[in-house]
């Protein structure tokens, strides 16, 4: 299996340079987006991942990568958006393999991965979010769910937006697996050897395993284990 959480290897500085001086949706494989349905009505949340564009390194197949392009994850259709040089919105339709997001609104470097085994409704197509990279990696995947109404006296829809995350970890020799609603069968399902000194550092630190960030602590913990 393809190694999904290492670097992908440049064969130069000429090749990211190539890249940036040909940024145009004909060589990303995508098509312009004149007019999304999304304009036509008012909204509540966001289809997005993240609140802003912002600028992203791409890595595409063939180990090609193209940076500082601003860019955003479309949770509504499991696509990578991106502007081009030319202020054209394009959806990139050649495989993309890791985004690496320069989060605009919160000034922290975001990741999101695809090509991993299929689990649950998800393909190898679907993107998620690199959370905690390690012995094992903490992954978050984003169900996205919409609704639709309008009043009498409003002239334009309302679409509203719900993010539902899913938490999965994964490494090459335990594959893919989805992580328990139920957080006192999270320790067992990271490891079962080591699920009764998990369940102890949970108490020991008073973690809150419904708390994304202490999720991400506990999986920190497992990782610097010898």
């Amino acid at each position: 299996m393809r190694k999904l959480f290492y670097c992908i290897l440049f064969t130069g500085a000429a090749l990211i340079a190539e890249a940036q001086n040909s940024i145009s949706g004909s060589n990303l494989g995508g098509l312009p987006l004149w007019a999304p349905a999304r304009n036509r009505v008012k909204t509540e949340g966001s289809p997005f991942l993240l609140q802003k564009f912002s600028n992203a390194t791409i890595y595409l197949d063939q180990n090609k990568a193209i940076a500082n392009i601003p860019a955003n994850l479309d949770l509504e259709n499991n696509e990578i958006l991106v502007v081009d040089e030319n202020k054209k919105l394009f959806a990139i339709s050649v495989p993309v393999y890791r985004v690496v997001f320069e989060d605009e609104s919160t000034g922290l470097e975001r990741t999101v991965l695809s090509g991993l085994p299929a689990i649950d409704k998800r393909t190898e197509k679907s993107y998620y979010e690199l959370l905690h990279p390690g012995k094992i990696n903490l992954l978050k995947a984003i169900t996205l769910y919409s609704s639709e109404s309008r009043a009498y006296h409003e002239a334009v829809p309302t679409r509203k937006y719900e993010q539902e995350p899913t938490y999965y970890i994964f490494n090459d020799s335990k594959g893919i697996i989805k992580l328990p609603k139920l957080i006192q069968d999270i320790p067992t399902a990271i490891d079962t050897r080591l699920a009764g000194k998990l369940s102890k550092l949970v108490a020991e630190q008073k973690l809150n395993l419904k708390m994304e960030t202490d999720l991400i602590k506990l999986i920190d913990l497992y990782n610097n284990m010898d």
